[in-house]
């Protein structure tokens, strides 16, 4: 079902690049850092497994759902949060995800 969706909309293809694009230049224009990431799983790193932690359960706390990823999953001191975009999100939602995520980021001293 998912591949005939797709296939009679290619704009969702399109829509989720340039979604990803937004976001991730977003994030990196108020000082955080994806990692390198080219894809819509966009990481924000971190570092420590426990600040990341803290800081997936402070975005829950703001309305913002990003798990914390910390060792074994990546190396040590290459935790990160783990946030996804779709097609479905409006720039408008991206915008205050990226307010949140930058405000929250500054007052945990990760930015």
């Amino acid at each position: 079902a998912a591949f005939d969706i797709l296939e009679q909309e290619p704009e969702r293809i399109d829509k989720l690049w340039s979604n990803t694009r937004f976001f991730q230049a977003g994030l990196h224009a108020n000082g955080l850092s994806t990692g390198g990431s080219e894809t819509p799983i966009t990481p924000i790193m971190v570092g420590e497994a426990s600040m990341a932690h803290a800081f997936s359960r402070a975005l829950f706390d703001e309305g913002v759902y990003a798990t914390g990823i910390g060792y074994p999953t990546v190396a040590k001191d290459k935790a990160r949060i783990r946030t996804i975009v779709t097609s479905a999100h409006s720039e408008e939602v991206l915008s205050r995800a990226i307010e949140i995520i930058t405000r929250v980021a500054k007052r945990m001293g990760i930015v």
